[in-house]
């Protein structure tokens, strides 16, 4: 369950233009990962990468708006189009992860840990889309006002 906890955390945190403090457990001494931490740890490494690529697409499509909002937010829109699977698909896996692991949680404190954890990086990973989008909006615009120059 401490290992859920942080790895829920720095899932939360290492998501690109967007970060969040989720609370975390203090690690237990010599824990070892069950075969499905282990399995679900490759699979927030793989979603961590993807997320890294839709940051360096997402950064391509802001710089080439040329602060054309219109052109740059519909860039946008397409680099999120392509990374909303992935996505959907990661938050799938960690709810079918944090369920397995509030199946064996020793306690209802510990299941409510899991449970703050689960809601923590949803919020997180579900707003990076509006998140990303402001940001563009924002970059764009001190495009245009700099051209203006």
């Amino acid at each position: 369950m401490i290992k859920a906890l942080s790895l829920a955390a720095a899932l939360a945190c290492a998501t690109p233009a967007f970060a969040v403090t989720v609370p975390q457990a203090t690690p237990a001494a010599a824990e070892t990962k069950s075969p499905e931490e282990i399995v679900f740890d490759a699979r927030a490494e793989a979603f961590k990468a993807r997320m890294a690529q839709m940051k360096l697409e997402f950064s391509a499509a802001v710089d080439g708006a040329a602060g054309d909002q219109s052109r740059g937010m519909a860039a946008v829109e397409v680099v999120l189009a392509r990374y909303q699977p992935d996505i959907s698909a990661f938050l799938d896996d960690f709810d079918r992860f944090i369920a397995s692991e509030a199946a064996g949680a020793p306690d209802d404190m510990a299941r409510q840990g899991l449970d703050a954890a689960k809601t923590a990086v949803h919020q997180a990973i579900e707003g990076l889309p509006d998140q990303m989008r402001a940001e563009a909006r924002t970059a764009i615009a001190r495009q245009a006002t700099a051209g203006e120059s």
